[in-house]
């Protein structure tokens, strides 16, 4: 009978040492390649995360989660991610230096030791996003930083019925993007509020907010074209219905750019944070 094999012994780490954060964070979208790290030599939001954590902690840190992924020229002013440390025990030490401002594209920076379970994309509740048009703009050619510039002015009293017909659960497949990995294309919107006209020295001004619990890739952004579309008289508001019983990309129209729109909160369960969002969401 041949002798019995021997197992290394297998080493542990101290999880009582586990330094768990939770970040919120801004950035300039017009820097960025969009938010998901992609390895060396692309510029990302999360990468310029990633680089201020090592630089803190002078570790790589673990588990780097975010609450709401971005694409490419999308800005943020206030998104959320998780991420740990191993056998860091001064978290508050860690949190500071990475809240400390740096010109890395990122702004509004703020970092939180939590318990161990707490998860950037468990403990999210809620989105809310801010998307910027002007109308009525002599050359709509001309891209402006952190807005859509359109030439037709647009109607508000369209535009708010286009929005009432989005908002509520719906199957959203119709305002789905390319590459999207959503399991369901079932959302629910909970509100689009509409501020303006602002008056501009070129055009008109307007202020779209979505606020939902989930979003599919680009859904936003083809919302407010289709809103952008209905409010300009291209399309009667009962395309509405229609773009989304069609459940096809191909029924709806615009794609707005992403130089208009920014995420301006995640809810989060823990702590409270003042969003608002979750009792938004509830209601």
């Amino acid at each position: 009978m041949p002798p019995a094999r021997l197992r290394s012994p297998t080493v542990t780490k101290d999880l009582s040492r586990r330094t768990q954060l939770l970040l919120r964070f801004g950035y300039d979208g017009a820097r960025f390649r969009g938010l998901q790290p992609q390895g060396p030599g692309v510029a990302t939001a999360g990468q310029a995360l990633r680089d201020r954590l090592v630089a803190a902690a002078a570790d790589r840190p673990r588990g780097l989660a975010f609450s709401a992924r971005t694409d490419a020229g999308v800005h943020a002013l206030r998104n959320a991610a998780t991420c740990y440390f191993l056998d860091e025990p001064d978290g508050a030490a860690v949190a500071a230096r990475v809240a400390a401002a740096r010109d890395d594209g990122l702004c509004h920076v703020e970092a939180l030791p939590v318990p161990p379970n707490i998860h950037a994309r468990g403990h999210s509740r809620g989105k809310r996003y801010r998307y910027l048009v002007d109308d009525g703009c002599a050359d709509a050619t001309r891209p402006r930083p952190r807005s859509w510039p359109v030439a037709p002015e647009l109607s508000a009293e369209l535009l708010w019925d286009a929005a009432r017909r989005l908002e509520g659960t719906h199957d959203f497949a119709s305002l789905r993007g390319g590459g999207c990995t959503a399991g369901s294309t079932t959302k629910a919107l909970a509100r689009i509020r509409i501020g303006g006209p602002f008056a501009l020295t070129d055009g008109r001004r307007w202020l779209i907010e979505i606020t939902g619990d989930a979003f599919l890739r680009k859904m936003v952004r083809n919302a407010v074209g289709l809103m952008v579309e209905v409010g300009s008289g291209w399309r009667a508001p009962d395309d509405v219905e229609r773009v989304l019983a069609a459940r096809d990309r191909c029924a709806a129209g615009l794609c707005a750019p992403p130089d208009g729109l920014s995420l301006i909160d995640v809810g989060f369960a823990w702590p409270l944070d003042g969003s608002a969002l979750r009792a938004e969401l509830g209601g």
